[in-house]
């Protein structure tokens, strides 16, 4: 949807406040208002007429049934499942003493008036529309009850993002705008793609509602990236896993595609150590190569070796790989001669053998390779 350090874990966002509405808020104090004599034997003996939905104050931007057309594909309501944490609104025709906001509970439940306990996770709201007016009806407590429940405030989703990306791990994302959240934006959360990204395979594994079944969808947002195919940014739901994919050796210009797509990390840190005029750690672009990193860190200096560079990665598996380099500013991008470099690169600009030899000897013995030196060239990206 540059595999170096896990971020396993990324920090909860805090809860947005919640809006009052004119009916009492019920279930997620605990406290329960009991209906009057009058009120009770009303419900028995006559159908529940539909009350006004309305609720003057009730942040209208945290609701999933009213998204722009514009911004992108509309998701059925339907299609949404309640989870852990989600606020609704139940509204019990002509009982106002019944309806109220209430928050599925750590459980899996709403608990309401009189009623009590209702499973309602994994159900859509239809489900739960079907659930609550059957519990009533079954109990005797209400006659014909008629029943309506919208989606107040969605709970942030809790998924993991495993794979080629920069910063795998589980996230919680909250929702955009009333919207859910989709592959890409998780993509984004844990830090972008890297230059292995297969975007034509990612797949999204996720569990049904009992927990019984496992499915798994597969999405290519290649096409969403160069056929604006946006039904392959599918929304995600609680407890997704997205995996996404290592592809065979891809070309450079599809590599520099993906480097400037939203999908990309933005910017990568690499080292330039040696003689060179500004070495240092710098923030490049994605698609960067060596050859034009060697030129935004200045000109070389008189005691530079100016036709060859070393280039250290550290690879995943925590070792270390160095590669030697011709310097020609006039080869085009290649794998062999001027490759594209990745986060955490260091280049290593060597002196030329004049300056070696006016330098003392036991600076020219100085090991390259040893462990502290390695650590040293690698130190800085852990404090910038």
């Amino acid at each position: 949807m540059t595999c170096h350090l896990l971020q396993a874990f990324s920090p909860l966002r805090p809860r947005l406040a919640l809006a009052l509405c004119c009916a009492p808020l019920i279930g997620l104090s605990g406290g329960f208002t009991t209906p009057s004599l009058a009120t009770t034997m009303g419900a028995a003996t006559a159908p529940s007429q539909p009350l006004n939905p309305s609720r003057p104050n009730l942040d209208q931007r945290a609701l999933p049934f009213q998204p722009d057309p514009t911004s992108g594909p509309v998701y059925p309501l339907d299609a949404y499942r309640l989870t852990v944490g989600d606020i609704v609104y139940v509204i019990v025709a002509n009982v106002p003493d019944y309806s109220g906001t209430f928050q599925v509970m750590p459980d899996g439940s709403l608990n309401l008036p009189v009623l009590g306990r209702v499973e309602t996770w994994g159900k859509t709201l239809t489900e739960v529309e079907q659930a609550i007016t059957e519990g009533y009806a079954a109990s005797q407590i209400l006659v014909e009850p008629r029943i309506t429940v919208t989606l107040s405030q969605l709970s942030p989703l809790r998924i993991v993002v495993i794979g080629e990306v920069s910063r795998p791990g589980a996230y919680s994302l909250p929702p955009d705008k009333g919207r859910l959240p989709t592959v890409a934006m998780a993509l984004d959360v844990a830090g972008g793609i890297t230059q292995r990204t297969d975007l034509r395979a990612i797949q999204v594994r996720r569990v049904s509602p009992d927990n019984l079944q496992e499915a798994t969808i597969t999405v290519s947002l290649w096409d969403l990236l160069t056929q604006g195919a946006r039904n392959q940014d599918i929304p995600l739901r609680d407890g997704d896993t997205i995996m996404v994919p290592q592809a065979e050796p891809v070309p450079i210009p599809t590599v520099r595609e993906l480097a400037r797509s939203s999908f990309s990390s933005g910017a990568i840190r690499v080292n330039i150590v040696g003689e060179i005029a500004s070495p240092g750690v710098m923030e490049v672009a994605p698609d960067t190569s060596v050859s034009e990193a060697l030129l935004l860190a200045g000109s070389f200096t008189r005691r530079s070796r100016q036709t060859e560079v070393q280039l250290l990665r550290l690879n995943p598996d925590g070792t270390v790989t160095q590669r030697s380099l011709p310097v020609n500013f006039a080869n085009a991008i290649n794998d062999e001669t001027n490759p594209l470099l990745q986060d955490r690169d260091v280049i290593l600009v060597g002196r030329n053998w004049s300056a070696s030899v006016g330098d003392t000897m036991g600076t020219v013995l100085q090991p390259l390779n040893g462990v502290f030196s390695l650590f040293n060239l690698f130190l800085p990206f852990l404090l910038f």
